[in-house]
């Protein structure tokens, strides 16, 4: 496809009179360019190394990227000065395509103007060329012809620092670490230290062949250049890469002098000390580096990360901090509002919500937790508006029901029916979860049966939506009906054989039916090998095992469950195991420590009722 403005000329005629224009142009041309090269100034170096900008509270294992900037690939370009043009002749054909990429250039036309530009330096092997196919290339975002430029240009110079940082980077980030190695160790031929740091831009997944290669080839260069910082930094971080935290971190303890890059070895400190040991020895760590580095905001940042697993109190001081100075940061604002509210600091994080929402961010988070701050403060209908205001995402559900229940307790039960109602026309894809929701607010207020015959139309309109069956089948089983539990409980695991929730309910009902213990067990020892740490699956298993009279893995499970859950069914479970195992003194200690803790335990006074327990 050729440029539109040049095919309206007509070429031999141009070509055998217009020399001098050619020339004319494309000198107006690469001066005029100077705007443009301002551009690549400015955005090339996220082409390379884009920085992504975390939301609030979020995961604090983002990797640390290259230590050095300044000797990254892209700073390289944005740092170099622009070459002189080359002095010797062009072909005709030549400065014709050179003539069409410099009009595709200004027209942003990078497409045919990469093309162009790439095709004359394999052409011409004029390293100038090449160089600025590379630049534009980049900056066009085309990175497998940056690729073919940058190769080119190393070949046609190969003493060239810039070239080869350039490729060993663009190889690097392709997944091609080992060849990029090469590259870099080719500049010893000049004389010259590589700049091993990009390699610290590789995206091995840990494990990898290549990554551990790179390692095994970096580790006797590491031994060799005990004064190469860089060398060291990186060799760190590609060990955290590949999860060999115990290594990175006694390498970036051997670094004597890591001043050129303190704050990146600060934050690489910390991660590596919260990966082998927890938030707060990492917290303690990014404090001290704090104290010689008060202005580095990143290291403030990652620590209110760090503080929120441990001491809210601080973290939300550590926010409130970072904002005085980015007081309009969206991600800290939020941040601050979210550890403010769960501190019960209320008015402030009604403040940091409210902003936000002014601000038109992070609107949907926002009215969800004011409704909560709202239930708080009493303030049911101000809650209910908020709740409203909760447009679809993960807060749309708990709004809902949160809106729904606050509706009912206000005597407006038939209204908040009618609002479900609505929400089935208004979203019908999300339908079932309506009907479901509905039938659970009937249950909590007195109206199971009705609540049951509101999931049979349910499950008459949605015969295949699972969640209604698993609905029906707990309210049919509080309403003694088994054979419907049953019948429901069996359609789920014919669609769904690993569905956990379905193997324990049933297990559980099966174990207290007379001759089906056998059965029941089989249920809940499958829900227990896919889900072995849920306290409410181990406290069925042990209650399957007690009834099949296997008294020792029975304790053993129900202790496991109580500690982890406290509840009075659980409890009322293990008393009964203890009692009837002749451990009558257990279970006595347990009754009077559950008693002292909860004064309603309706489970646990049945069992003792019917045990005839004196405690």
């Amino acid at each position: 496809m050729r440029f539109p403005l040049v095919t309206a000329f007509n070429r031999a005629a141009f070509t055998a009179a217009s020399h001098r224009l050619i020339t004319l142009l494309l000198i107006a041309l690469s001066l005029s360019s100077c705007s443009l090269m301002t551009q690549l100034k400015d955005t090339t170096a996220a082409v390379l190394h884009d920085e992504v900008d975390g939301t609030a509270i979020e995961s604090t294992d983002n990797p640390i990227t290259a230590p050095n900037k300044e000797t990254s690939a892209a700073a390289v370009i944005l740092d170099s000065e622009l070459k002189e043009a080359p002095t010797r002749p062009f072909s005709e054909q030549t400065l014709y395509n050179l003539l069409i990429a410099e009009l595709a250039t200004h027209e942003q036309n990078f497409p045919l103007a990469i093309e162009k530009y790439l095709i004359e330096a394999q052409s011409t092997l004029d390293s100038g060329l090449a160089s600025h196919a590379t630049r534009l290339s980049l900056y066009g975002r085309d990175i497998k012809a940056a690729l073919s430029s940058a190769q080119l240009w190393l070949q046609i110079e190969p003493d060239s620092e810039k070239a080869a940082a350039i490729y060993a980077d663009l190889l690097t980030q392709s997944g091609e670490a080992l060849h990029a190695l090469d590259v870099l160790e080719s500049q010893y031929t000049y004389g010259r230290i590589p700049n091993y740091g990009v390699l610290s831009q590789t995206t091995l997944a840990a494990g990898d062949r290549q990554l551990i290669e790179l390692l095994a080839r970096l580790a006797p260069l590491v031994e060799q250049h005990a004064d190469h910082t860089e060398l060291i930094f990186t060799y760190a971080l590609l060990l955290q890469q590949n999860e060999q935290h115990d290594e990175a971190l006694s390498t970036l303890d051997k670094v004597k002098d890591l001043q050129a890059n303190p704050s990146q070895a600060a934050l690489l400190r910390a991660q590596l000390l919260e990966k082998l040991f927890d938030a707060k020895t990492a917290a303690k760590s990014l404090s001290k580096a704090i104290k010689k580095q008060p202005e580095e905001r990143a290291l403030r940042l990652y620590r209110a990360k760090l503080l929120t697993r441990f001491d809210l109190e601080a973290a939300e001081k550590a926010f409130a901090y970072l904002l005085e100075d980015a007081p309009n940061n969206i991600n800290l604002l939020f941040s601050h509002a979210v550890v403010a509210h769960e501190n019960k600091h209320y008015e402030t994080a009604r403040r940091g919500f409210e902003t936000l929402i002014s601000h038109n961010q992070r609107n949907t988070v926002s009215h969800y937790y004011l409704g909560q701050i709202a239930e708080q403060q009493g303030e049911s209908n101000v809650a209910i508006a908020r709740y409203r205001q909760v447009k679809a995402g993960k807060y749309f559900m708990p709004a809902t029901q949160r809106l729904i229940n606050l509706q009912a307790e206000q005597g407006q039960l038939l209204e908040a029916r009618r609002y479900l109602a609505s929400l089935r026309i208004a979203i019908p894809l999300q339908a079932p979860n309506f009907w479901a929701l509905e039938a659970s607010l009937l249950k909590a207020h007195g109206q199971a049966e009705e609540a049951r015959e509101l999931l049979n139309l349910a499950i008459e309109r949605f015969p295949e939506q699972l969640l209604l069956r698993l609905e029906r089948a707990l309210m049919s089983e509080q309403l003694n009906d088994f054979a419907t539990t049953e019948s429901d409980l069996r359609f789920i695991l014919s669609r769904d054989p690993d569905n956990v929730t379905a193997l324990n309910a049933l297990g559980y009902s099966l174990s207290n039916r007379v001759g089906r213990y056998k059965e029941a067990l089989v249920l809940v020892e499958k829900a227990f090998a896919l889900r072995p740490d849920d306290p409410a699956i181990i406290d069925s298993l042990g209650w399957a095992q007690y009834r099949l009279g296997q008294f020792d893995t029975a304790t053993k499970h129900l202790e496991s469950a109580f500690e982890q859950f406290p509840d009075d069914e659980v409890a009322a479970h293990l008393i009964e195991v203890y009692w009837v195992n002749n451990e009558k003194s257990k279970a006595r200690s347990l009754i009077r420590q559950f008693k002292k803790q909860s004064s309603d335990t309706p489970k646990v006074d049945e069992a003792i009722n019917r045990l005839g327990i004196s405690w």
